[in-house]
């Protein structure tokens, strides 16, 4: 299950956080029953989470390059309207809260210092959203993290050599020969007879060697150049002088990666 952004997140806690400090100002403050203070909360919370959304969508369709100038006038007018829009429908739902149903009833606003204070939660409360959608966009845009998992070297891996068993670094092999049930190792240093399968090693080493024979696994860091080697072939010339010749299906695994 995908968790919420940390933004998103605190914008619905805020939501919260605010409608129970209404639904206390009514009930306890107001005297207000209960049925009545969850209607007068509902009527705050409900436009104003309309709002905020509008405001992350709003946020989302301003241009990127835009001038700070012109980005910090674009708020304060968004503010303005922010609040006088939540004053309004703020009005409007109280006002058919208190009328006889949803198309007769009057209005009558807040005047005076309950207005003043109105507007000003409005101006806060855009702000808080803008800044929440500035936040979760920037998170947006930056590169997206690999866990420590991702970027960790790999386990350092071991081989039977003989009777011996000796560390393998793939990144000094050139490749590897099927020798029966064995495998030989071509790489700095010399060669060395592994007990163990090219299957083995070509399960085990990841992308960077292909199977491009029954009997061929090679490093393809270490490939210098390839050309056609007749029949659908490819000689494939290695940074150690040796060429290999790749079968049909090995070759054709190798052109589909090539660009």
């Amino acid at each position: 299950m995908t968790s919420l952004r940390p933004p998103l997140a605190i914008a619905i806690g805020l939501l919260l956080v605010a409608a129970t400090l209404y639904f206390t100002l009514f009930t306890v403050f107001q005297g207000s029953a209960v049925t009545a203070a969850l209607l007068a909360t509902l009527a705050n919370i409900v436009p104003l989470a309309l709002l905020g959304a509008g405001v992350r969508v709003m946020i989302r369709m301003i241009p990127p390059r835009l001038g700070l100038p012109t980005l910090l006038a674009l708020h304060a007018a968004g503010a303005l309207v922010f609040a006088l829009v939540w004053f309004w429908l703020l009005m409007v739902a109280l006002g058919v809260l208190d009328g006889e149903n949803a198309v007769t009833f009057s209005v009558a606003p807040f005047t005076g210092p309950a207005a003043a204070w109105q507007l000003k939660q409005g101006l806060a409360f855009y702000a808080m959203f803008a800044v929440l959608a500035h936040w979760e966009l920037a998170l947006q845009a930056l590169p997206r993290r690999t866990d420590a998992t991702e970027n960790a070297e790999p386990a350092r891996q071991f081989v039977k050599d003989g009777d011996e068993t000796v560390p393998l670094d793939p990144a000094r092999v050139f490749y590897f020969s099927g020798a029966g049930d064995h495998a030989q190792m071509h790489a700095l240093g010399g060669t060395r007879l592994l007990r163990t399968t090219l299957s083995d090693l070509e399960a085990t080493l990841g992308e960077r060697f292909m199977r491009i024979h029954r009997s061929l696994l090679v490093n393809l860091d270490k490939v210098e150049r390839m050309e056609p080697a007749g029949g659908g072939r490819l000689a494939l010339h290695l940074a150690n002088g040796d060429t290999l010749t790749a079968s049909r299906n090995g070759s054709k695994a190798i052109r589909s990666r090539t660009l």
